[in-house]
């Protein structure tokens, strides 16, 4: 075989990554399956509404709680589906980030939007990571609350939530391989004791609710509580806690350069992750409150699903230890959320860093030899989330201004690539097409956004007083200002020296593949030979089989 001829046996992904300009650093092991599972993982209901849940039951009880979930659960199709359309096309790390440069072309003039994305991103991913770690470090302190009653001392609670990132650290930092069955076990995990909270847990409860309960109780006197204009505004701030667990979906796509053929497979693996967070949805909470009036105000001091889990028991058994021992299963599913959502974040920063788009870049932009992963990233991501979440050990205000940070924050950069999307009418389609349901998609998708991000930032009670001040807006203004400062600053502003993408081929080596070679995934030689290909200089690095 002629040395300098491409072969057959590579990988769609890599064709389509080596297209874009960019060489292929990073092993390629994810499946479909563990596609799916980084997003499954990183958004998995129970993980994060074991924390949040106490957000539907101020803001109206079950009905916020159940329907707003699926609410919620159907606008995120849309989103996603918009979402898998684009990485179809882009499947690179980076994600949103890389989708709006190659949306505006990377032409100069809308570099800002693609700089104000990447950050949108990185903020919110990292801010998402200390929201998470910060939610396990009380979880594991309600834990022991409800065991002994001993409540966690600031020292403590310190300790536990520095272990948890130190801890999802390390096994960030395995190989792509690693990650692999790690993330695979993980949402078997799952997958396996989701199954056994659902038939469990109403198994032991001795009280159940009833479906009038669960479906269409809506606790109006909150309105009054809070000082709210209505209760459409009530319900609308109970799905919050929903829209808490439905960010970092886009993990599959962060990970697309370790991902097999990951213009067929990145695009599936967001959309059944959204899909299947949706059937695994929290109505079996809501089944089993033995009393409505004690999910708030009981000694599991607010924290609404330590309170289900330990009141069930009790009921049944005299003895709240079997919730205790049930609670391990979110535990588990919330460090595993901890670790995805590390990994995911590593992987954003060290594409926006190969881009130069941060300071120091170079070395987040590194790949560990030995490993083949970015370490350095990985490590960086954990110190940042370690600083951001210590005011939210502490301080409630502070945990759900950092919260919707990483979601107001994500959300926009779901948003912009979407509205670009929506804007093209040359975009060259990948593997995975919408057709007609496009323009729609994008249409409720962007609505959506806008209408999630405006939620984030409504004050919660009225009169709004110091006291009980949404932070969001305040922090969100504060973040987009730096950013923008940062881009406009004189002398030194990143306008001057960020240029963005930053190809890691050669341009004499950068493949221009046509879309019928990547759709069909014929013999990439074929293309060549066929004169609608990539310039005779292309040398790509051979990895796993176009099947």
């Amino acid at each position: 075989m002629d040395p300098e001829q491409p072969s057959a046996a590579v990988d769609s992904g890599q064709v389509r990554l080596e297209a874009l300009g960019y060489r292929q650093e990073l092993h390629r092991k994810f499946s479909l399956y563990t596609s799916f599972a980084t997003s499954l993982i990183s958004v998995f209901g129970m993980s994060t509404c074991a924390g949040f849940l106490s957000i539907a039951y101020t803001n109206g009880g079950p009905v916020s709680a159940v329907w707003g979930w699926v609410a919620v659960s159907i606008a995120n199709v849309f989103v996603a589906l918009s979402m898998a359309e684009i990485v179809s096309s882009y499947p690179i790390a980076g994600g949103p980030y890389f989708w709006v440069l190659e949306l505006t072309k990377n032409d100069r003039r809308y570099l800002i939007i693609g700089w104000l994305t990447g950050w949108l991103n990185v903020l919110g991913q990292f801010a998402a990571t200390a929201a998470i770690g910060a939610l396990l470090a009380n979880h594991i302190a309600n834990m022991w609350l409800l065991g002994n009653g001993h409540t966690f001392s600031s020292v403590e609670l310190l300790l536990t939530y520095a272990l948890c990132l130190v801890a999802a650290g390390c096994f960030s930092s395995i190989s792509t391989e690693g990650v692999k069955h790690y993330t695979n076990m993980g949402a078997l995990f799952l997958l396996v004791t989701n199954l056994a909270v659902v038939i469990i847990l109403p198994l032991v409860a001795p009280v159940h609710q009833s479906a009038e309960f669960v479906f269409g109780h809506f606790d109006t006197e909150d309105t009054n509580v809070h000082g709210l204009p209505n209760n459409g505004y009530l319900f609308f701030l109970g799905t919050l806690c929903a829209q808490f667990t439905f960010v970092g979906y886009e993990a599959p796509a962060q990970f697309a350069e370790e991902t097999k053929r990951a213009d067929r497979t990145v695009p599936w693996g967001i959309v059944l992750s959204v899909i299947a967070n949706f059937v695994l949805g929290l109505i079996v909470w809501s089944l089993c409150i033995q009393d409505p009036s004690t999910v708030i105000t009981g000694n599991a001091q607010g924290y609404a699903a330590g309170q289900i889990f330990h009141d069930a028991f009790k009921a049944r058994f005299g003895s709240g230890t079997g919730g205790i021992v049930m609670m391990i299963i979110p535990l588990v599913t919330t460090f595993n959320s901890t670790v995805l959502s590390l990994t995911t974040n590593a992987r954003m920063l060290w594409s926006f860093s190969r881009d130069g788009g941060v300071p120091l870049y170079k070395v987040w932009a590194a790949v560990n030899r030995r490993t083949r992963t970015p370490t350095n990233a990985v490590w960086a991501m954990t110190a940042l989330a370690f600083l951001l979440g210590l005011p939210m050990l502490y301080s409630l205000a502070a945990f759900q201004a950092i919260g919707s940070i990483s979601s107001v924050g994500l959300w926009l950069s779901y948003g912009i690539p979407i509205v670009l999307r929506a804007c093209r009418r040359d975009f060259e389609q990948g593997p995975f097409k919408l057709g007609s349901l496009q323009l729609p998609s994008n249409f409720l998708a962007a609505s959506w956004v806008v209408i999630s991000a405006v939620a984030f930032v409504l004050p919660t009670s009225y009169p709004v007083n110091i006291a009980n001040l949404n932070w969001t807006p305040v922090t969100v203004a504060l973040v987009l200002s730096g950013v923008l400062l940062a881009w406009f600053a004189p002398g030194c502003g990143a306008r001057l020296w960020y240029h963005g993408k930053a190809h890691t081929l050669e341009d004499t080596s950068v493949v221009r593949v046509p879309s019928f070679c990547m759709h069909a995934c014929p013999p990439l030689s074929l293309c060549l030979a066929d004169g609608r290909g990539a310039g005779l200089n292309y040398k790509p690095t051979l990895d796993t089989p176009c099947a």
